[in-house]
């Protein structure tokens, strides 16, 4: 069971439970592909969610601005109100999608309790999330993505028994150029460490050659790919294919 400590200027503790203490409205921004996935799931009056998310402060028509609430393990929460929108693109980088906003007013439990149960299930959703859909919020800056996956491993009680540089290898294989998919985004040059664009490892191998394309566990797409070269060009897998 690990203690989850949260300090923020909105926030007060009370006994095992994190409150909204301040001004207006706390908002959390979810996905409604966490619903899908079961990354996060209502239970009554309550959600239960993993903690990566992002948020903001509105009072009176204004807020403070689009914030990450970093914690890479499930936790409970209870808002007292939950509003679905549309279309939504919350940085200039980002895809429009669908929301849940989960709002919570002063005194409203943001975190039910921070003794968080020690679960490596807690640690396998995040992996679905970040690695097998490549659904990484990217307002996640790249250069703090390997926090993360630190992180959630801590929280939940155990260490990897690993060097973090192997994090750092999936990273930069898994963030792509957006304006072009065949190269990492650490070559792209880009200054803007949230212009990225995440990718499902199983889908890594068909933007590096045909030869590595072959390997993607789905056939049909890696049949395709493998046949596939930049500009028109025909690619060597083809002719070993298609003889």
């Amino acid at each position: 069971m690990s203690d989850t400590r949260i300090k923020h200027s909105f926030l007060k503790r009370d006994n095992d439970s994190i409150l909204f203490s301040g001004e207006g409205e706390f908002i959390f921004y979810v996905p409604e592909y966490f619903f899908e996935t079961k990354n996060a799931v209502i239970i009554g009056e309550y959600v239960n969610i993993l903690g990566i998310l992002n948020y903001t402060i509105e009072t009176n028509g204004k807020n403070i601005g689009l914030k990450t609430f970093k914690f890479p393990s499930v936790l409970l929460t209870k808002p007292y109100a939950i509003e679905k929108v549309k279309n939504i693109k919350l940085i200039k980088n980002s895809e429009e999608q669908d929301y849940r906003l989960l709002k919570y007013k002063e005194g409203d439990q943001i975190i039910v309790s921070t003794k968080v149960p020690n679960d490596i299930k807690n640690v396998e959703d995040f992996y679905q999330m970040f690695l097998i859909t490549g659904k990484i919020p990217t307002t996640i800056p790249y250069n703090e993505l390997q926090k993360y996956y630190l992180k959630t491993m801590e929280v939940n009680g155990s260490k990897y028994g690993v060097n973090i540089q192997l994090f750092g290898i999936v990273i930069s294989e898994q963030c792509r150029d957006p304006k072009d998919l065949s190269k990492p985004f650490r070559l792209s040059n880009e200054k803007d460490m949230t212009n990225y664009l995440p990718v499902s490892i199983k889908t890594i191998p068909k933007y590096i050659s045909p030869y590595t394309a072959i390997t993607s566990e789905n056939w049909d797409e890696a049949l395709v790919s493998a046949i596939m070269a930049k500009d028109g060009e025909e690619s060597p897998m083809e002719k070993i294919i298609m003889a």
